[in-house]
């Protein structure tokens, strides 16, 4: 009775929001801050501002933002001012809606599983630490929506249903552009089941709620804020030059799967017919690396080259979840005792394929690597493992899935959240501990500092200013902070977008450092967030910052 309470949808989305309120602002929620405050105060101009974001203000046009998640935050900032955890609860329904939508598929495709697999999948590594204040959890959410609507519509020849699932796919595209993979999906399911005229339904009013918001920017503004983003992110190379670029995605792609997938591919490899203890040893030895990973210094694991086990390791894991899932849907696809025939089974024709559009939509509409670029590649590979489980048990009911596999797969994505939080504080406690230095200052004199992220969030509520190299005239009698980056960093946090230099003895007085460190090794920022691994280790604090005192007017060269 326990179990079921627990396992309902709206239980698991409360978890994962209330695990969400402990952490600050870290990474790009600040930006959606920016624009949620603007937002709140002028919701007809939602680009009419300039933000400091990079290295100078830009207008807010050319920072990457859609509007959906913006504009829901701004009426929670309207409804109960800028208060970080109140608006963390405030995302609730979307993840609401990810845990019902996900209940709803696996009893479509993999029933009598979904007491096993929603929490398996709500509190893995995909999800628990991927919410912050981020676009892409509510993208997948709306996205996974839009196709069990449009699922439903085609099931009941809806075509009300259909025009809801395409308006609800626009959403989706409009809360984080890598969504376009929603109406993919939803054509496909059309082209497999037959139901050509609701696809097309669907996919013409998703492209209305997407185009119509875009050609109301360029009314307002003379320009659509996706066709300025999708420009720029091409940087003018030839089809061969950005091949070239998204095979070099394949790896760090594959190493973020090996730890956000975890959940999905123990699931898969538990059903396959390899041996318990097999499975049981990829999985202790899989726990050991994580262990490891997350313990030893960083200068332990680097090899000649500079390359780092740890990055192998999660390279690895990855490939191992892959071909499980893999295998799960061969064997969803193909006969094989009696020689090699196909299944005629359009649901799980339908799955293989959405599985196949996750990974070319992860690797085609990726900039840069990082992990939310996966989280609906896992999902969808934990309902096609999932599916598999349901065909096998149903045939061999002693193949059932061992507990265990829950309890490793949901322990990682709590530990990586564990992780992920503890790793969010030191941009807070520097910007606060700098305080320390400059509370005494007089009528007139200002606070710089450099930074981005979650320090910019947390230095600009402390009523400080970012400095900007080579414009930015401190005065005498002003404190600068600035940071220390650790020596061969080359994505330093919290990241400047510019060189940061640090004023001479004769310039300014140094009075003090402020830094934030632990005995644990593992991080996650920024390497969680765009890198080449989830987690990995580290040899400096975590954040150190250093206070200073002008005697003369400055500008940083």
């Amino acid at each position: 009775m326990f179990w079921r309470s627990f396992c309902h949808p709206f239980v698991l989305a409360a978890l994962v929001t209330v695990a969400n309120v402990a952490k600050p602002v870290t990474v790009d929620d600040t930006a959606y801050v920016l624009f949620a405050r603007h937002i709140a105060t002028a919701p007809a101009d939602p680009y009419g501002f300039s933000l400091f974001w990079w290295n100078q203000p830009d207008p807010a046009m050319e920072v990457l933002c859609p509007p959906v998640v913006p504009y829901w935050l701004a009426i929670g900032v309207k409804l109960f001012g800028e208060h970080i955890g109140l608006l963390k609860l405030w995302l609730f329904p979307f993840l609401l809606l990810l845990s019902w939508t996900l209940r709803l598929l696996l009893i479509r495709f993999a029933r009598g599983t979904e007491n096993f697999a929603l929490p398996l999948l709500m509190l893995s590594a995909a999800v628990l630490p991927a919410v912050n204040l981020m676009l892409d959890v509510p993208a997948v959410a709306l996205a996974l929506a839009s196709v069990e609507l449009f699922i439903r519509a085609a099931t009941l020849q809806s075509w009300w249903r259909a025009v809801l699932a395409g308006v609800v796919a626009g959403l989706a595209m409009q809360t984080k552009y890598s969504a376009f993979v929603a109406p993919a999906v939803i054509v496909w399911f059309g082209l497999v089941h037959r139901q050509f005229g609701l696809a097309a339904l669907a996919a013409s009013v998703c492209a209305v709620v997407f185009v119509g918001w875009e050609l109301w920017l360029v009314q307002k503004y003379g320009r659509s804020h996706f066709m300025f983003h999708a420009r720029s992110s091409g940087n003018g190379e030839g089809l061969w030059e950005t091949l070239e670029t998204k095979f070099d995605l394949i790896a760090p792609l594959t190493a973020y799967l090996g730890c956000l997938a975890a959940s999905a591919g123990l699931l898969a490899a538990s059903v396959l017919r390899v041996s318990r203890q097999w499975v049981a040893g990829i999985a202790v030895a899989w726990c050991a690396g994580f262990v490891l990973v997350a313990t030893l210094p960083r200068r332990w694991t680097v090899i000649d080259n500079g390359f780092s086990v740890a990055t192998g390791f999660w390279q690895v894991s990855g490939a191992v979840w892959l071909a499980a899932v893999a295998a799960c849907a061969c064997i969803l696809l193909l006969r094989i005792r009696k020689g090699l025939s196909p299944r005629l089974s359009r649901s799980s024709l339908f799955l293989v394929g959405w599985f196949v559009i996750e990974v070319v939509a992860a690797l085609g509409l990726t900039p840069f690597p990082a992990a939310r670029r996966v989280i609906g590649v896992s999902l969808v590979m934990g309902i096609l493992a999932a599916r598999t489980a349901a065909l096998i048990i149903r045939a061999h009911p002693e193949r059932r899935p061992p507990r265990w596999v829950l309890a490793i797969g949901a322990g990682a994505g709590v530990l990586v959240a564990a992780f992920d939080t503890l790793d969010a504080f030191p941009e807070k406690v520097c910007a606060q501990g700098a305080t320390h230095y400059t509370r005494n200052r007089r009528d007139g004199e200002t606070v710089w500092f450099v930074g981005h992220w979650g320090f910019q969030f947390y230095c600009e509520r402390e009523g400080m200013k970012p400095l900007i190299a080579k414009q930015t005239v401190a005065r005498a009698g002003d404190f600068v902070v600035l940071p220390l980056y650790p020596e061969g960093d080359y994505f330093p946090r919290p990241y400047a977008g510019f060189d940061v230099s640090h004023p001479s003895e004769w310039v300014a007085d140094a009075l003090g450092d402020v830094e934030c460190d632990d005995w644990l090794s593992a991080k996650t920022v920024p390497t969680f967030y765009g890198g080449v691994e989830p987690v990995t280790g580290r040899d400096s604090p975590r954040l150190r910052v250093r206070v200073y005192r002008l005697k003369s007017d400055w500008v940083m060269p």
